[in-house]
This record gives C-alpha cells, structure tokens and sequence, in this order.
C-alpha cells in the first residue's frame, strides 16, 4: 500500500497578491477558489490545488518547486504570455511533446506541455 495517495496542493511564494492573482487569472486563465487577503489564494486546477502564500517571499523568486500545466495548445498560452509582457522561453519539442518554460510575475518558474491525445 502506498503511504501517499496524490498531490493536493503546490503553492508558490509571491511578493505581490494582487499582481499575481491578476496573472494567474487573467494570463494563465485559471478560476479563483479561495482568498484569505494577501496570506493565501488558491486556484484548483484539474484535481490539484495550486497557491500563492503571500508571506514566503520578500523579494522576486525565492525557490519552489516548478508547476507543470497540462495545456491544449501551447500556441495559444505563448499568445497570452507574449502579450502580456511574460517572460518565458521558446516552445521546444521535448520527446515529441511541445513545451515551454515561464516565469510568472515574482519569478516562479513554470512550464507548460501540450500532450497529444491518444
């Protein structure tokens, strides 16, 4: 039996809760689930929760883990990247996968794979 049956949340670090709401919401297209002023805000995406824990991070990019979203088309999410003024790196096959690798605006990495259907 394994002693771990799934991942629940990923949280990231932020600086900035309204900055980083805004993109993760306006950018990324994710739907808010929960607000706790600027301490925590949650998103939950495709069974996994994903937060923003306003207290862990006094300057951009402290460190954390790196969030892989599954995506129907990367060409659309490197759109809404470009026009946001996003940092991110060129799409790249990876083993016949399309991905791409993003900073969201206090510097936590990201990526981003477009998985073709079977």
């Amino acid at each position: 039996m394994a002693l771990i049956e799934g991942v629940d949340v990923v949280f990231y670090g932020i600086c900035n809760m309204d900055r980083a709401i805004a993109f993760y919401e306006g950018v990324l297209g994710l739907e808010l689930s929960h607000r706790a002023g600027n301490d925590w805000a949650q998103f939950s995406v495709g069974g996994t929760e994903l937060g923003l824990f306003g207290e862990l991070a006094t300057s951009p990019h402290q460190g954390g883990a790196t969030v892989t979203f599954r995506v129907p088309d990367i060409r659309a999410l490197e759109a809404a990247l470009d026009a946001a003024g996003a940092k991110r790196d060129p799409v790249e096959d990876m083993g016949g996968a399309p991905s791409m690798e993003f900073l969201d605006p206090d510097g936590n990495k990201m990526v981003a794979v477009e998985l073709q259907q079977a």
